[in-house]
């Protein structure tokens, strides 16, 4: 790791652990140049790091600040595991089978000789309460060793754990009516809108990993944009 590397990944477990405030000014280059004793050429690409994965913004003539959590997290893939590991986040498998792909999932997951694709649906609760549905397939030559099990957790620190590495989520969000199979899980209404995004999640060198419909129980989001000068 480079010298800017070290002092961008300390800045960001100083914004992450609260050291630095939201909507805070930090120092300039000059006073982090002489905090790391580096130079500011240095410290300029440290902050540019930070300003790529939106964790500070500057203003001009002004200084640089700190921005708020959903900043940058909406720029990274957080998985619920994530967002939600300080609270009680749980999962109850509904289904789990090992199926032979489509011609369409087929194409998609561009599968070699081995066709079959893990299937499962999966219940997330938090503080007990139910909150979304996700739908997911994966291919078994990637993931031998999923279970039914491994749904209890994270399925991306899954993948991290047998290697691989997430490059990133292209999520596709829509409004659906919600049938029976989603809303009884989720104690809504029959017919009731609500939110729906569909993952495409990919590994590096662009090999698709999984695809996975998430139905939400609510049909609000939130979105952010920031303009930076």
């Amino acid at each position: 790791m480079t010298k800017y590397q070290e002092i961008a990944t300390e800045l960001i477990n100083l914004i992450r652990s609260g050291t630095y405030r939201p909507w805070g000014a930090m120092e300039g280059e000059h006073m982090l140049a002489k905090r790391y004793q580096v130079s500011r050429a240095t410290i300029r690409k440290a902050l540019n790091v930070l300003k790529e994965q939106g964790y500070i913004h500057s203003r001009q003539g002004s200084g640089i600040y700190v921005n708020p959590e959903e900043f940058y997290q909406e720029r990274l893939v957080f998985t619920m595991s994530d967002r939600y590991r300080r609270t009680s986040l749980d999962s109850k498998a509904l289904k789990f089978k090992i199926e032979e792909a489509t011609p369409e999932f087929d194409k998609l997951f561009n599968l070699g000789s081995d066709k079959r694709l893990v299937h499962y649906l999966r219940l997330r609760l938090f503080e007990k309460n139910p909150f979304t549905m996700e739908e997911t397939w994966m291919p078994v030559e990637l993931f031998p060793s999923l279970t039914k099990e491994t749904l209890k957790g994270s399925i991306m620190k899954y993948m991290e754990e047998l290697g691989y590495v997430i490059s990133h989520d292209f999520k596709t969000i829509s409004a659906v009516v919600l049938a029976d199979q989603y809303a009884k899980p989720l104690h809504k209404p029959i017919g009731s809108l609500s939110l729906q995004i569909t993952h495409h999640v990919y590994l590096l060198k662009s090999v698709l990993a999984q695809i996975t419909i998430e139905t939400q129980g609510d049909n609000v989001m939130n979105a952010l944009s920031v303009r930076e000068q």
